[in-house]
């Protein structure tokens, strides 16, 4: 039988593809590409199912998501946040929705195969996801934003793909039609990718203190070098610092549009990376509004465009093939820091505000790579300038995602602190070296107390 034969035979309509699931399933959507038609007709059918877990990165707003808004949701579904953002800061907050962190390098389905542990993304009952139409062979591209699709794809009991003539193929992870349980054409309204925004330009009175930090990153960054270039708005202010570099590569979770644009201008070429020699690899193209014109013109030079491989993200933030890439730098924003190095990046205080991500997973890899080195870059107050990122302890209950080992270059707007083997009164007095001048003689008193004798 011919693939169009086989694809003729396997369509269904949106409604159908939600009326698979029965109480008590588990199921799960992709992230930034999400079957919007398929989820509205899910969550349609509140009154038919019961105990029904609903996971994904939601990027897209449900009625599901706000059970306080739609309690007649509460009996149906239940949802499951990995990342916490936009859409359900607030149920998670108030725990009307079940924060379950993870990170993506140990997401990769074969680890899951093993009965002990647990499976936060694979071997779901359901996997409902996009795909590009298919080639002249019956095969599809996961398209740009592809996350944890390929791997959910291989180990889901039921696949359900919607069909999106705008998703943009692209080079990477391929899956065939023979391997699809069920295909939907999407609608019009259903076409095109997730609009959250991971990363967001910093509000003008911030930008100066971004640019700053990213210039004081870039001066750690070498001819060659491979980077990992994380969200957050410092984190992506090093981009401004980088022309005058080169050959740089990306080996990274996230690149950006601005990421195209070194590319374009000679700076990224791959030439000295060990591992995928000349291409970029990343598992997610992050768009700033899809009609916008860099958007348009970033997803037209990624399209066909064997320079750039799109991957399961489980793959991207394997923390072994990290740790290949020869010079590899992983530059990321963090939320605070202790004397003793530990790193907050996902919560404050007990309250999950994101997800580490590849966060975690780079910078160890970046630790373990010939050359390689982990970048943390960190506005050194909030609020006004009233308080101080740098502390001397945490408060209880604070979450504690990279511990003090793995702080290895630590680079606010007041310098840069190179933490490698120092002791604890040498990392307090070098992390103070870069706190707000406001705050450094409190913190060098309590510093002083903790690490000195009487």
């Amino acid at each position: 039988m011919k693939w169009q034969d086989k694809y003729r035979d396997k369509i269904i309509t949106a409604k159908q593809a939600a009326e698979l699931i029965t109480s008590g399933s588990d199921v799960i959507f992709a992230m930034m590409d999400q079957p919007k038609d398929i989820m509205t007709a899910v969550a349609e059918r509140y009154n038919e199912l019961e105990n029904v877990t609903l996971t994904s990165h939601w990027v897209e707003d449900y009625p599901f998501l706000h059970p306080r808004q739609h309690p007649e949701m509460t009996k149906a579904f239940r949802i499951k946040d990995p990342m916490t953002m936009r859409n359900t800061r607030e149920g998670v907050r108030d725990k009307t929705i079940d924060y379950q962190p993870t990170v993506f390098g140990l997401s990769n389905g074969y680890r899951q195969e093993e009965p002990d542990r647990g499976r936060l993304y694979h071997y779901k009952d359901f996997f409902y996801f996009k795909l590009t139409a298919p080639d002249e062979n019956g095969r599809c591209s996961f398209g740009p934003h592809c996350w944890y699709t390929p791997s959910v794809c291989r180990t889901a009991k039921v696949t359900i793909a919607e069909i999106d003539p705008n998703l943009t193929w692209v080079y990477g992870e391929y899956v065939n039609i023979d391997d699809i349980d069920y295909l939907v054409e999407s609608s019009e309204e259903g076409r095109g990718g997730g609009s959250e925004l991971l990363g967001q330009t910093p509000p003008p009175e911030e930008f100066e203190i971004a640019q700053v930090i990213g210039a004081n990153a870039a001066s750690l960054v070498n001819d060659g070098d491979t980077l990992q270039i994380g969200v957050g708005t410092a984190a992506e202010a090093i981009r401004d610092f980088l022309g005058e570099k080169n050959d740089l590569g990306i080996d990274s979770e996230v690149i950006y549009s601005y990421t195209i644009d070194l590319v374009k201008r000679g700076i990224i070429t791959g030439k000295r990376k060990n591992v995928d020699t000349g291409k970029v690899s990343a598992a997610n193209l992050q768009l700033y509004g899809r009609n916008e014109p860099a958007s348009i013109e970033s997803l037209a030079y990624v399209k066909n465009n064997p320079g750039f491989l799109f991957r399961d993200i489980s793959t991207q933030c394997n923390v072994g093939r990290i740790a290949s890439q020869d010079n590899m730098v992983a530059v990321n924003n963090i939320l605070g820091v202790d004397f003793l190095g530990q790193v907050v990046i996902t919560h404050l205080g007990p309250t999950p505000i994101s997800g580490p991500g590849g966060q975690v997973d780079f910078c160890v890899g970046a630790h373990y790579s010939r050359g390689g080195r982990s970048i943390s870059m960190l506005k050194s107050t909030a609020l006004d300038n009233t308080v101080s990122r740098i502390v001397p302890t945490f408060e209880a209950g604070t979450v504690i995602m990279i511990p003090m080992v793995y702080l290895d270059y630590l680079v606010t707007e007041y310098g840069i602190a190179n933490l490698d083997c120092k002791s604890r009164r040498e990392r307090a007095e070098a992390i103070i070296s870069v706190a707000h001048p406001d705050f450094r003689d409190e913190l060098t008193r309590a510093a002083k107390k903790m690490f000195f004798p009487e």
